[in-house]
């Protein structure tokens, strides 16, 4: 089996800038190293949109405020119950559809619906003490999941691609001889 060039590249380096984040994950303290995965995933199962990139980290942003929402109102007694947090999920994520194709058409509803998941997953799940910290540790990850490891491995897949280029066939001597007589 013959394994594409682009193939190792993508996975080298990948691999190397996800232990260079894990590196400033640990030296920076940042225990949410999963929300980096979460938004550089969805970063390149999107096709890696250059160009939505502010579209992108807006959206994050917003995600991360729904799910300060929704938590705050899933701690008013009478929404925490099934149904009502249900219809406030519900409504929430009407709201999330209706924003961007109203007034917000520059957001991204995936990007924002992953942080959104992403910030009540882990609210929902660990005592938060300092919410200023908490939350800009939250999109420092999500950041640097796209920077250190999107944007980097991208830069090293393009610099591998210019040292090591595709191999051009030539031209056969037929081929020369007939691209001359025309």
């Amino acid at each position: 089996m013959k394994i594409r060039k682009q193939v190792w590249f993508d996975a080298i380096g990948v691999g190397l800038f996800t232990l260079v984040y894990s590196l400033i994950m640990g030296g920076l303290s940042l225990w949410m190293g999963s929300a980096a995965f979460v938004a550089v995933s969805y970063f390149f199962g999107a096709g890696f949109p250059k160009d939505k990139l502010w579209n992108i980290l807006v959206s994050f942003a917003l995600g991360i405020v729904w799910g300060l929402i929704a938590f705050r109102l899933l701690q008013v007694p009478g929404i925490a119950p099934l149904w009502p947090s249900a219809v406030m999920f519900g409504l929430m994520t009407f709201l999330v559809l209706f924003l961007q194709g109203t007034i917000m058409k520059f957001t991204v509803v995936p990007a924002w619906l992953i942080a959104w998941g992403t910030t009540m997953l882990i609210i929902t799940n660990i005592s938060v003490h300092n919410w200023p910290l908490f939350v800009g540790q939250l999109y420092g990850s999500m950041l640097l999941g796209i920077f250190v490891i999107g944007y980097a491995s991208d830069f090293f897949n393009q610099v591998m691609m210019r040292l090591f280029p595709d191999k051009v066939k030539s031209k056969t001597k037929e081929a020369v001889i007939e691209d001359d007589r025309d």
